[in-house]
């Protein structure tokens, strides 16, 4: 599955702004905005504080499109969930957004750390990127922090994206990895 070039994430927390969030997208899209899409966001948490479920937002989403005549992309997003929660949104949710920061700075086993230096080590030097003034010096010293800080977070993403795939198939939802620590 691909998304839109561009994504427009709403959140509306109490299932009563779909209709109107959607027609304000469909203004941009009037505009010349094209190849957009729309998420509706609700995490695990913001269901527990209002006490509603996930599959109430995709009702939501699937009641606004057909209302607003939308012809565009929309996805209902599990947002900043993890193994432990995962289950409750797979039914309901084609977008994920898979939240791994509490496992940034846990250090990934010494085995994969120096797999994975090993394999980047063509990295090293001076990276250029067109259109930026300054360069970045990547040293073995620079992959070794990256992978000591962030390897067991990305290893924890894709335990969750194969529990994903596992339960909904190829090719059958959007992921996206949040890492805000």
């Amino acid at each position: 599955m691909k998304i839109a070039k561009y994504s427009i994430g709403t959140g509306d927390r109490f299932g009563l702004q779909g209709k109107a969030q959607l027609s304000a997208i469909a203004k941009a899209k009037e505009q010349g905005v094209d190849d957009l899409a729309i998420v509706w966001n609700k995490s695990h948490r913001e269901h527990t504080i209002v006490l509603t479920t996930q599959q109430e937002v995709r009702v939501e989403a699937d009641q606004a499109v057909k209302a607003v005549g939308w012809e565009g992309q929309y996805f209902v997003d599990a947002d900043h969930i993890g193994l432990g929660n995962v289950d409750l949104f797979t039914d309901s949710s084609d977008f994920f957004t898979l939240d791994v920061a509490d496992f940034i700075g846990k250090k990934a086993d010494e085995a994969s750390i120096n797999e994975y230096v090993k394999k980047h080590s063509n990295l090293i030097g001076q990276l250029v990127i067109p259109g930026i003034e300054s360069s970045l010096e990547i040293t073995q010293g620079l992959l070794q922090n990256i992978a000591e800080k962030y390897l067991y977070a990305v290893h924890e993403a894709g335990k969750i994206y194969r529990h994903i795939l596992k339960a909904r198939g190829e090719g059958d939802f959007i992921t996206e990895v949040s890492m805000d620590e």
